[in-house]
């Protein structure tokens, strides 16, 4: 390689050691050296607002302490380079690292290089040639738009965040996007909570004629051509015992064809609900194996609103699907999608393979990239293929007491993008183009008499709404305009390491702080979690990177009561009564008054409502606390105050025996629970269940005295 003055190469700075690989791949050696800045090398300070509200909120950046290391050496490789090119993200926080880049690699003294932006959406030959033929600037309008949202989020978070843990409890966090999701979880809890099920009843029946034709199931769906809603077992028995002796005929058949058209390619949202329905990943999980797959040159850029497809990878997409399947599986012109998103601000293209003929199979990756990019690829190569084609029957069965039953039936005639499937060789995993119910009816004809076989029916209940998942929380934060594609997985895993939400399988369930948070919030600040409000705001930002609006009017038109507000709350607001959970049963043995569920920096607690004349307090068993055969063991007296019992609690890191005077005793002790067998070891002390980084095993509970441990269950010596 030249290093003369006159054929000094390029330098091309990137995000990531991967992404530098694959760039490395395509351009010549000679012409571009290529480094990475392993993401953001500049950010406001952890500690301190960084931001001064005074002189129009500019930012205070700092370079934190792990990108020190990376800075020196690209400035070293800066040095004397005539030209260096920024080839970072094509998104808003892509934009932001390189102008950060830009301002740190601009030397104080001497030559100054060349700056260029390059900015492509796929890492394949004919996209950088295509970029670097076309080497622009920095958009600051994009910088801007980051900016303001950096800037915003962190005047919320840092002003709202304190006040927090003064009036409800310490490390909590509150912000501009996640408040938001937080109040979704909360509000959806207590419609579940305040959901009264109503019982209804189906009722089944199962025919079979004399000629051998296959039996078919018909639903109860009218008497007396009215529609039947039936409410309780009495009726449910009475309907039955009707049903057993009546006469049926075929009244009606009806034939139809049915088309079930494939489903647009994948954006940002709809990959991270996919992969949430078909294989439970999280969002973050799905948005890490994304971007593995793009720096691998296997995908597009995977943040994006779009839905549009490049005219080339329609081509593409065609031809392979015409060689694969043949000519009749894919229609006469490439299928387009409109983008319904108005503010799709970072869109370019869909999430789609960059060579249609990298078939997953061929592949070597993890298998969660795996099923990422197979995801990816169908729904991709489906949304240039014909409709999937049924034929359907629907019968309608009437009986000689006037009951009318419904039957319905569907075959798949053509399979269309359907195909894709078994190409694969998998069952769908995407809940949404999974397919249910397809049975064939078999072949009867109208005034066709069938013979009952047996009556059905079963009892069930209304069912409050769902709680939401990764993917219903996602689809709901888009309808609501809130959030972009680059802030879902984060704002997920936000609200989830602030200890708001827990998971109940894949769904989210809110905590008691949430709720008090959420209270607060809404009574206190509403602008700050109300949904409209919060989804303006998003579209402004959007304005912003248009060049439309001047980013510092817009945030100084929002802190300035935002801020006024938060001083007055802290003169105002009682920890005592936001942290009150509502009025128990109990009173206190002290005073009388009733006691008050309060929410403390360990959950929930009894206090006395005649507060502060009276301090007293008492713990509570919650139902997490004790289970089983353990709510009737006894722990003993406690060995420090020596007047309350010792009772089991759930932890953060699992059960333990606490003094059931806490607060006033604070006594603790590890809980031990055994199995019934000795240790095999020493002989003397009983084997234990613990824990290592979630994992159970286990061992001896004279541990340290005693070493022994096992990931399975030992023996008992009793046993032969």
């Amino acid at each position: 390689m030249c290093y003369t003055q006159h054929c000094m190469p390029k330098l091309v700075i990137v995000e990531s050691p991967t992404k530098a690989k694959t760039l490395s791949k395509f351009l010549p050696k000679n012409t571009y050296e290529i480094l990475a800045s392993n993401g953001h090398i500049r950010d406001l300070p952890k500690s301190g607002l960084g931001v001064d509200v005074d002189h129009d909120f500019t930012p205070e950046y700092v370079i934190p302490e792990k990108a020190t290391k990376t800075i020196n050496a690209l400035k070293k490789a800066a040095k004397g380079i005539d030209e260096i090119i920024l080839a970072t993200d094509p998104d808003r926080e892509g934009e932001a690292i390189s102008w950060h880049l830009q301002n740190i690699l601009t030397p104080k003294k001497g030559k100054v290089p060349t700056f260029g932006r390059v900015v492509f959406h796929e890492l394949t030959k004919e996209a950088l040639e295509e970029a670097f033929k076309n080497v622009g600037t920095v958009n600051l309008n994009l910088v801007d738009s980051q900016q303001a949202r950096r800037v915003l989020d962190r005047l919320v978070g840092y002003k709202l965040s304190p006040l927090l843990w003064k009036k409800v409890r310490y490390g909590l966090s509150a912000g501009r996007v996640q408040s938001v999701a937080v109040r979704l979880i909360v509000e959806r809890e207590r419609e579940r909570g305040a959901f009264k099920p109503e019982e209804y009843w189906s009722i089944t029946v199962s025919f079979i004629d004399s000629k051998d034709k296959k039996p078919f199931t018909a639903i109860l769906a009218e008497k007396d051509q009215k529609k039947i809603e039936v409410t309780n077992e009495k009726t449910a028995k009475r309907i039955e015992a009707e049903l057993r002796g009546d006469e049926y005929a075929i009244l009606e058949v009806k034939k139809s064809e049915r088309r079930k058209n494939a489903y647009p390619p994948l954006k940002t949202s709809t990959l991270q609900q996919a992969m949430a329905n078909g294989y439970g990943f999280s969002a973050k999980k799905t948005m890490t194996m994304a971007q593995k797959l793009f720096e691998k040159g296997y995908i597009t850029y995977h943040r994006t609103d779009s839905l549009n497809l490049a005219p080339a990878f329609i081509s593409s997409a065609r031809s392979f699907a015409k060689k694969q399947f043949g000519a009749s599986y894919i229609p006469d012109e490439g299928v387009m999608y409109k983008t319904k998103s108005k503010n799709a601000q970072e869109a370019h293209e869909a999430i789609r393979p960059t060579d249609v003929s990298r078939t997953p199979d061929k592949l070597k990756m993890t298998s969660e990239e795996i099923k990422t990019y197979s995801v990816i690829w169908r729904r991709a190569i489906a949304s240039q293929m014909m409709p999937a084609v049924y034929d359907q029957t629907s019968m309608y069965v009437a009986s000689k007491a006037g009951y009318g039953l419904k039957a319905s039936g569907s075959v798949v005639k053509f399979d269309g993008w359907m195909v894709l499937d078994k190409f694969l060789g998998i069952n769908s995993q995407d809940e949404e183009t999974a397919e249910n119910g397809l049975s064939q009816l078999p072949n009867y004809l109208e005034s066709e008499i069938v013979n009952l076989k047996a009556v059905l029916p079963e009892q069930h209940f209304t069912q409050p709404p769902a709680r939401y998942s990764d993917a219903t929380l996602i689809k709901k934060l888009e309808e609501l305009g809130i959030g972009r594609p680059s802030t879902y997985a984060p704002t997920i895993s936000t609200i989830s390491a602030r200890g708001y939400v827990k998971k109940d399988g894949r769904y989210f369930v809110p905590e008691e702080v949430s709720l008090v948070v959420t209270d607060l919030l809404v009574e206190h600040f509403p602008e700050i979690v109300d949904y409209s409000f919060t989804a303006e705001m998003e579209e402004d930002l959007d304005e912003v990177a248009e060049g439309q609006v001047e980013w510092v009017p817009l945030i100084r038109k929002f802190y300035l009561p935002f801020d006024k507000s938060v001083k007055e709350k802290d003169k105002t607001l009682s920890k005592h009564d936001i942290t009150n959970l509502g009025e128990s049963d109990e009173k206190c043995p002290e005073c009388g008054k009733p006691l008050i569920f309060k929410l403390g920096k360990y959950g929930k607690f009894l206090s006395c409502s005649g507060y502060p004349e009276c301090a007293y307090l008492k713990s509570i068993e919650t139902e997490d606390d004790i289970s089983g055969d353990q709510e009737k063991e006894d722990f003993g007296m406690c060995d420090k105050c020596n007047e309350g019992k010792m009772i089991l609690k759930a932890g953060r890191f699992g059960k333990f025996l606490a003094c059931e005077r806490y607060p006033k005793c604070k006594n603790t002790k590890p809980f031990l629970k055994k199995i019934g067998i000795k240790c095999p070891t020493c002989g003397e002390g009983d084997v234990v269940v613990r824990f290592a980084k979630k994992r159970k095993f286990f061992g001896c509970s004279r541990y340290p005295d005693c070493d022994w441990s096992s990931w399975k269950i030992p023996e008992s010596p009793s046993q032969p």
